[in-house]
């Protein structure tokens, strides 16, 4: 197979010089938009490449993780030394959290009744599966599970649910219950230089997690106004807004999943809420050499319910630091942005309230990335956005390419940016072309389906006689799947699959049965040319995101850079 990575950095050089790019990888002052993209991109092209994994990125993962983890073992809150302001913002951030909890009195808003109906299984692996789909997790799993009391609650919960017990009767009988020590640890990409860590629960708890963060979520909206479905865009907008008069600034935070230590979880939070973390953790996590490790950290990477209570703490942390410097709250809600965002660890405060906010972070255990966070000039980024000057200068990242679908996916990113950049990249773009098939497909197609041209580009044109669409070919990547009638008849696609018809019915309700056929895992791909028809070719999705006339532009850059009229 052709190493398409290996002469990309050099056409790549070639393409930004005849641009106008003096080789400077970081930003000196007074630099211009379009020379800071350019950076940018020559920067993040193959940053994150897993042909070019370093051989020790995983060990290196593996201890960045095993010294967080002690770290957090030892923390102990209050040890550091706090002024007057900071103490107070402590403790603002503390009855924050117990008003969010505890609304009125006598209510706690994760009782088991509202955990258990925000039951979900996630869609990654668990412990006591052998498959990811809902159906292989509910009806052929063996329920693992680190805390016997979770399968007590968890078959109270179903109790009164025909369809679902129906289910469990037939399960339980074939696999049973298993306890399990822990969480195991494995590896996922990151960078060509480290690896992430990742910690893979036992089913059943996932499944109590998910409660908790669907719990979580639903008061975040109510409370702060963070809808972690469309918050990344109000961090974007604000971070934009940052980069052009310095009125926010942007923090991001090193390794922060796992740096919320059990020490304090339990100093800031109310104690019903503390147990209600402990009982659906996992205690210890299982390296891939075997060795157990105890878990000194609330919850990792894997654990569902570690998002949104991140958010939620660092959104406690930011409200304790404005009330101390009298700075007004405004809460993002519906489509108006606010003064503060926080989405994980990515975090905006306004510029006032910076100082004393990641002040608070390091006194709680966290470290701030000040390669990564910013304050003063004309940079700031939040959500996969970086912006100079208002301008986004994000780059693109190829993580494989492996196959036609990758390349068509890299193609097709890379002549956007050409096109809001003002940059032709013809000697990149080209050589990603070379024995790849021109697939011409429409802009608001999927990236890995074809390459993205404007009409006039099309060698042919075929109109549909009933809503006159363009006709055109698409790459489709299919999916492995099972029939759900094969379950009477004989064994699906499932290791270790039981008869459970009850099963494939709870699946269906779930909406995890798509035109009778379930998803199972598997990490082939294959590949199916489709066809079908548009009637919006040139039509740009999300043309907020780009400028006027930007698609007059990208035609023009499409030319440059397929060498296409």
């Amino acid at each position: 197979m052709r190493d398409y990575a290996s002469s990309l950095p050099v056409l790549l050089d070639a393409d930004l010089y005849h641009a106008g790019w003096n080789g400077a990888i970081n930003p000196y002052p007074g630099i211009d938009s379009r020379q800071f993209a350019m950076q940018h991109l020559r920067r993040s092209i193959l940053k994150k490449y897993e042909g070019k994994k370093a051989a020790d990125a995983d060990t290196r993962a593996l201890h960045l993780f095993l010294e967080i983890n002690e770290t957090c073992r030892e923390f102990k809150p209050g040890t550091y030394s706090m002024t007057e302001a900071e103490a107070i913002a402590i403790g603002e951030a503390k009855k924050f959290l117990y008003d969010f909890f505890f609304p009125d009195v006598g209510e706690f808003i994760l009782s088991n009744s509202r955990v258990t109906d925000g039951f979900n299984v996630g869609n990654g692996a668990n412990i006591g599966t052998s498959d990811t789909s809902f159906l292989s997790k509910m009806g052929t799993s063996t329920m693992a599970a680190t805390n016997p009391a979770l399968h007590l609650l968890f078959m109270q919960a179903i109790s009164e649910d025909r369809v679902w017990s129906d289910v469990e009767s037939i399960r339980s009988v074939n696999r049973g219950f298993e306890i399990v020590r822990g969480s195991r640890l494995a590896f996922v990409p990151k960078t060509t230089d480290i690896s992430r860590t990742i910690c893979t629960e036992p089913l059943l708890n996932m499944m109590f997690q998910q409660g908790i963060a669907s719990v979580l979520t639903q008061r975040l909206k109510q409370v702060c106004g963070i809808d972690l479905s469309k918050q990344p865009e109000k961090n974007r907008k604000l971070a934009q807004l940052g980069s052009i008069d310095g009125r926010f600034g942007t923090i991001d935070l090193s390794s922060a999943s796992d740096s919320m230590s059990l020490s304090l979880v339990k100093d800031m939070f109310p104690r019903e809420v503390v147990n209600s973390l402990l009982a659906c953790r996992s205690p210890v996590t299982i390296l891939p050499d075997g060795t157990e490790v105890p878990l000194h950290m609330v919850s990792s990477m894997g654990n569902a319910y570690t998002f949104p209570l991140q958010t939620l703490f660092f959104f406690s942390l930011v409200y304790g630091a404005y009330r101390v410097l009298d700075l007004n709250i405004e809460r993002p809600y519906r489509l108006a942005l606010g003064n503060l965002a926080v989405f994980g660890d990515d975090i905006i405060v306004e510029r006032k309230a910076y100082d004393l906010t990641c002040r608070l972070l390091m006194l709680c255990g966290f470290k701030v990335n000040v390669d990564k966070s910013f304050n003063e000039g004309l940079f700031r980024e939040s959500c996969g956005h970086d912006y100079y000057h208002g301008y986004n200068v994000r780059g693109v990242y190829i993580k494989t390419l492996s196959d036609v679908c990758d390349r068509y996916s890299v193609i097709n990113r890379l002549n956007i940016w050409s096109a809001q950049h003002y940059v032709p990249l013809p000697y990149t773009v080209q050589s990603l072309m070379a024995g790849t098939r021109f697939l011409p497909v429409p802009f608001d197609e999927m990236d890995v389906a074809g390459i993205k041209v404007h009409s006039a580009h099309l060698r042919k044109r075929i109109l549909s006689k009933y809503t006159g669409g363009l006709l055109y070919r698409y790459m489709s990547i299919d999916e492995l799947t099972f029939s759900v009638q094969d379950v009477g008849n004989r064994p699906p696609k499932l290791r270790g699959w039981i008869n459970n018809p009850s099963a494939v019915l709870l699946a269906a309700l779930a909406g995890t049965v798509r035109a009778g056929k379930v998803v199972t895992r598997s990490s082939r791909r294959s590949f199916r040319i489709k066809k079908r028809y548009s009637s919006s070719w040139d039509y740009i999705p999300f043309a907020r995101h780009y400028r006027a006339g930007f698609g007059e532009d990208w035609k023009i850059f499409i030319e440059l850079n397929l060498n296409i009229h």
